[in-house]
């Protein structure tokens, strides 16, 4: 019978074996989180999209990240059986009360956390194996399921801010038009805190803190809207076979916010082609919920009542619009210029 907390236990054992020599720390909203590894080709996949949040605190660690490969280390780890996982990664028949994993058997990549160690493991077979896309949102499970314990909440979402101080959260599922709005409006001179995932304060006052710089656009829009930022690209020969992927703060280390107070949420749909002009409506927090809670649920699936929960809280909270987002990107980025201007002058 497979024990988690065991296996836990036994893939910590085998870390303390070697030498993390590789170590960093970033701060989180105010968060320290440690990050250790032996493996120098691991920590360059992984480091870059959380490296404008590093930190020389000397403040004691609130989660720590350990990250390893089987190729390089003494001992691997022995995956654990697969038939108890299902597509997601989830295994629904284990309790993950304390100790919670997310395998998928066909990336050979293992997350473990430990609620009560505040210890998060991250386990590749072999460095070259690991996903394009994981490298964009580095340990994004362990975050949530850290989060899961703090007045803290990781979204599926983007955030962009007019005027450095006050953000606006832009959630949605793939293919919604947010990472497209995030840098429209990025290059049009706004403030970036995340085009894919991003932390919320889930209490008063409740705020959006930046988790990746990595941008990902969707490589025949990025060939139709940002082909002039080509030069910028991380991944220039494969962005055709992956998503086009930009470090934000590489290349406008001026314009990428670390934290902001949340002032309201964007849903954004995009219009038919033929529609230049981009509208912004008011919607209910019912109907901004339906529209926001599914697609993080979704690529996050412990201990989702709590994470809805949050939600919830914080949907409730703050004035929520639907962005329906035409063609024509100077409207776009106009559409979002009036509804900033129009809810500051509500809370002047």
């Amino acid at each position: 019978m497979f024990k988690l907390g065991d296996y836990f236990e036994e893939a910590l054992a085998l870390l303390d074996r070697e030498s993390l020599c590789y170590r960093d720390r970033i701060d989180l909203g105010g968060h320290i989180v440690d990050l250790a590894t032996h493996s120098p080709i691991l920590r360059a996949q992984f480091l870059p999209a959380l490296a404008h949040l590093a930190s020389e605190s000397e403040s004691d660690a609130d989660l720590t990240i350990l990250y390893a490969d089987s190729s390089g280390t003494t001992s691997p780890l022995k995956a654990p059986p697969m038939d108890l996982f299902n597509g997601q990664g989830y295994a629904a028949t284990i309790d993950q009360h304390d100790v919670q994993i997310f395998y998928q058997p066909w990336l050979r990549q293992v997350f473990l956390y430990s609620r009560l160690r505040r210890i998060g493991l991250y386990w590749v077979i072999n460095p070259e194996e690991v996903p394009w896309w994981e490298m964009t949102f580095s340990f994004r499970i362990i975050f949530h399921w850290w989060s899961r314990d703090q007045d803290l909440q990781l979204m599926h979402a983007g955030a962009i801010s007019e005027d450095g101080k006050h953000g606006w959260l832009i959630p949605g599922p793939s293919g919604s038009g947010k990472s497209t709005s995030c840098l429209q409006l990025l290059l049009s001179g706004r403030y970036y805190l995340g085009d894919d995932y991003v932390i919320l304060r889930t209490k008063p006052p409740f705020k959006v803190h930046s988790l990746y710089q990595s941008a990902k656009i969707n490589h025949d829009n990025f060939d139709e809207r940002f082909t002039a930022l080509h030069s910028q690209l991380r991944n220039p020969r494969s962005y055709r076979d992956q998503k086009a992927i930009l470090h934000i703060g590489e290349h406008y280390p001026d314009r990428l916010l670390k934290s902001a107070d949340l002032v309201g949420i964007l849903v954004p749909r995009i219009a038919s082609p033929s529609v230049a002009q981009s509208t912004v409506s008011a919607v209910s927090a019912a109907q901004a919920l339906m529209s926001i809670a599914p697609t993080t649920l979704h690529h996050l699936p412990h201990h989702r009542a709590e994470a809805f929960s949050k939600i919830s809280t914080v949907v409730n909270a703050a004035p929520c619009y639907q962005w329906l987002l035409g063609s024509d990107k100077h409207l776009l980025t106009e559409s979002f210029g009036r509804v900033t201007s129009d809810e500051g002058r509500k809370n002047a």
